[in-house]
Formats: structure tokens, C-alpha cells, sequence
């Protein structure tokens, strides 16, 4: 497999001071997970009850999103990359390496597919503009990137210890977003240029909420883990009740014909339907296991009755019908395994991304894997391997919005200040391509006409070891 590094100051931020390392530009190009800082080292799931928080060590607290100062961006350290202005062309040339080899790699975005993104993240693209700005106001937790983040655009705000961001989405209106930042949703309306707090989200055991777009002004947030569930319309938050207890919500989805139709899934492997935007809610179908942990609930955006589970040694479960009945995946082991995050391409239903660990392998330098499914998460197999990029229990994944073949992931930890780990992997070629960030955590999402560009909420904990 390749693995290639796109080097650019992807330290244009405001936070570039104080408390993190100034001018830190990704050159780093070890990707062997046996020398990288992990989050995760019991290997005995079976043994000890799994923790379902998010993977950090630190107690999730409120961080400051309101520092008023402006801080001056850093300028770019790295002699051998250009910073990518903001513009509208979609054209980024960037140097990468590729074994100790260093090319020249020119990139004119994504062509497969249509240019159109309907994932449960991103809105339809029509109508959609790049941000149209050199930087991003009124927060320091969402930036913004047209080299696939070598160069984040800089922010007038700095996010402190400890701040989450879980949740960042485009919605079907063009230049609506909405961003889920340290127990606040954040809004914008020029499509990631300036960002303004429409209220507080979640309760104090959920430090950020997760979002998932439901048509032109409409959202719906959770807490990971947690009962804290709203709407979103127009800005405004809407709280509801939560059906799902103290089992706590672990996916959400909504079907793509009715915003108004939206389900749950909770950790004790159950199915929650509401046609009235979440106002009420029946269990539906049967739940997918008994006596075990689901650790993620994933749908599929473009078929709602086509729902999998990751779950805690039963590895993953999968339904086409909306929970009425459940089949247990092969390949992710040879006995049991643990699935900890997964995700159904918004293109091809049947194409499914599942990080998780073997229970069989006693080496906990390669038990963890990515599978990729290509029969709707009926059967696996491991794409990525340990060696090939940093796995721990849960990495965020992030499927392209047009092409099938595409996975984002990532992974984040503030051991030493080690920052993010931006991962793209394309199946068709078996080539990866990193990039690198301060920031202890991340999520993306992608600019609804044009894939290339993609949003960033960013996290960070106080630094440790």
C-alpha cells in the first residue's frame, strides 16, 4: 500500500500559541502504529466492560468558544509546499512523499460520481459556493480546507482545554451549516465563513452533540452514549425526550424521502422509529443481540430500513428490514470481534466501512483493522491494517460523498501533543494519503457541490505524558 503525505502548514490556526507547539506542519511521514502515541491498550474487550465515552482520559468539560483577542496567523514554516489560497478553482498542487521520494502531485478534485453530495453530513450541493473568505470568524473550533487539509483556513477565535467538537454538518439550503461545539450548536449561513451560537445543546454528561442534516434548514443533534436528543429548525432548538434511557443513543438516521421520519439506535442494540420529527417514538423491530454492547448504530442515508450495528464481541449485525430480523456478519474474525465505528456509503448502499477489532488475535499490534463490505455489511474484509495507519477503538470515519471507493478517518490524542492524523484512503488504487494537524481530535464534512473542499470541527484536551 501507498502511503503518501501531503505537507502544508496546516498550522494557519488561531490556536498556534500558548499551550501547543507553534509551526508544527505534518512532515512528519512514520505511519507504523507501533512508534505512534495510542489511546487504547487492553486487548481483553471480553473481560472488561468497555468504556462507551468518547476514547480520552480527561473528563469532558465546557471549553471557552468566545475569546475575544484575535490571534495573528502563523505563517507557513514548510520551504517545500505553497499555501492554497481560498478561491473558487478547485485546482491544489502540494508536495508529497511517498517513501523517503518526494513528487509533485497535482489534484483537480474528485471526478467520480456526480459532484453532488447527499450523505447524512453534507446537503445537496446544488446551489453551493465555495466560502468565499480568507478566514473563519465567530469561532475557533470549524475551519476550513481546499488541499484535503495540508492548509486549514485560519480562525480569529481559540478553542481551549477542554473543548469537542462531535458534530459538523451542511445542510440542504445553500451556505447553511451547523457545527455541535463544546455544549453549544454553532450556525453559519456563508457556507463556513463566519459561525454565530444558536443556543446550547446537550446536558453535562454529553460534551458535544453529533449532527445529521435533514433537508434545507433542518437538523437533529445527539449526545454519544447519552439521552440528550433535539431537533434543530431554522436555528432554533427544539429539545426532546429521549426513548432510549440510560441505554443512550449510539446512531441516528433519517429517512431521505421524510425529514419528518427519523430512528434511533441505542447501546443496548434497539431500534426507536418517530414520523413526527422525533416529538414521539415506538420501538420497532427487535433488538439485534442479547446481553451485549452496541458501540454504533450506522444507517444507511439512502435506505432507512437498511440499519448495522457494531456491538461488543457479536462484531457486526446487520438488517435489511428495519430490525425485523438481524444476521451476523463474517470476516471481521475468525470467532468473536468487537465493531466500534461504522459507516454505509451515501452513494452505494451496499458498501460498508467498519473499524474494529479481531478477539482472536492475541498481538494488540494487529487486532485492530478497517473492513470494507461490498454486500451491505453481510461479509468483511480488512482493508487497512495496523501498520498502515494508527487504530484505537473507535475512529471517527468519514465516508466520500460521491465515491464509493473513498474512506476518511482519522485519529486524534493529546499524548504529548501528537495532534491529528487526517487519513484518506482510496480501495480503487490501495494508496493512502495523510495529513497532519495540531488539533487533538477531528471531524469532517464536505462542501456539498465540490467534495475536494472539506470542513473541519476540531477538538483539544489539555496535553498529556
Amino acid at each position: 500500500m501507498r502511503i503518501l503525505l501531503l505537507a502544508g502548514p496546516a498550522c494557519l490556526l488561531g490556536a498556534c500559541v500558548d499551550d501547543l507547539p507553534v509551526g508544527q506542519t505534518g512532515t512528519d511521514t512514520s505511519t507504523d502504529a507501533t512508534t505512534q502515541p495510542t489511546t487504547e491498550t487492553t486487548t481483553n474487550e471480553t473481560t472488561d466492560p468497555p468504556t462507551t465515552e468518547p476514547p480520552t482520559t480527561e473528563s469532558p468539560t465546557t471549553g471557552d468558544s468566545t475569546t475575544e483577542s484575535t490571534v495573528t496567523s502563523v505563517e507557513p514554516t514548510s520551504t517545500g509546499t505553497t499555501a492554497v489560497e481560498p478561491t473558487t478553482e478547485t485546482t491544489a498542487s502540494s508536495e508529497t512523499t511517498t517513501t523517503g521520494e518526494t513528487t509533485t502531485d497535482t489534484s483537480t478534485g474528485d471526478t467520480t460520481g456526480d459532484s453532488s453530495t447527499t450523505d447524512s453530513t453534507t446537503g445537496p450541493g446544488e446551489g453551493w459556493q465555495p466560502p468565499n473568505c480568507e478566514s473563519v470568524t465567530g469561532t475557533g473550533a470549524v475551519t476550513f480546507s481546499f488541499d484535503q487539509g495540508a492548509t486549514l483556513a485560519p480562525m480569529d477565535q481559540q478553542i481551549f482545554p477542554v473543548t469537542y467538537t462531535f458534530g459538523l454538518v451542511a445542510l440542504g439550503k445553500p451556505g447553511a451549516m451547523l457545527a455541535g461545539t463544546g455544549q453549544q450548536i454553532l450556525a453559519s449561513s456563508d457556507a463556513g465563513c463566519s459561525w454565530h451560537s444558536i443556543g446550547p445543546a446537550g446536558n453535562p454528561n454529553a460534551p458535544a452533540v453529533r449532527l445529521h442534516a435533514a433537508g434545507e434548514t433542518r437538523a437533529y443533534a445527539y449526545g454519544d452514549n447519552n439521552d440528550a436528543i433535539m431537533r434543530v429548525d431554522d436555528e432554533v432548538i427544539h429539545k426532546l425526550s429521549s426513548p432510549a434511557g440510560q441505554d443512550g443513543i449510539v446512531g441516528l438516521g433519517v429517512d431521505p424521502n421524510d425529514p419528518d421520519h427519523v430512528r434511533i439506535g441505542d447501546s443496548a442494540g434497539r431500534l426507536w422509529d418517530s414520523i413526527d420529527a422525533g416529538e414521539s417514538w415506538q420501538p420497532i423491530g427487535i433488538p439485534a443481540f442479547a446481553g451485549s454492547l452496541a458501540y454504533r448504530v450506522g444507517f444507511d442515508p439512502q435506505d432507512i430500513d437498511h440499519v448495522l450495528v457494531g456491538a461488543l464481541g457479536d462484531g457486526v449485525l446487520a438488517s435489511h428490514d428495519a430490525g425485523e430480523g438481524w444476521q451476523s456478519a463474517t470476516g471481521l474474525s475468525p470467532g468473536d470481534a468487537n465493531g466500534f465505528n461504522l459507516v454505509v456509503s451515501p452513494v452505494d448502499g451496499d458498501i460498508v466501512w467498519v473499524e474494529g477489532l479481531d478477539l482472536e488475535d492475541p498481538n494488540d499490534q494487529t487486532q485492530r483493522h478497517v473492513y470494507r463490505s461490498e454486500d451491505g455489511g453481510l461479509s468483511f474484509t480488512a482493508v487497512i491494517e495496523a501498520n498502515e495507519a494508527t487504530l484505537y477503538n473507535g475512529n471517527h470515519l468519514f465516508p466520500h460523498p460521491t465515491d464509493p471507493d473513498i474512506l476518511y478517518f482519522v485519529f486524534g490524542s493529546n499524548y504529548q501533543a501528537y495532534g491529528t492524523d487526517l487519513y484518506r484512503y482510496d480501495y480503487g488504487t490501495d494508496e493512502i494519503t495523510l495529513t497532519h494537524n495540531m488539533w487533538h481530535d477531528t471531524v469532517i464534512t464536505f462542501l456539498p457541490s465540490d467534495p475536494s473542499v472539506i470542513y473541519l470541527g476540531l477538538s483539544i484536551e489539555p496535553g498529556g505524558g
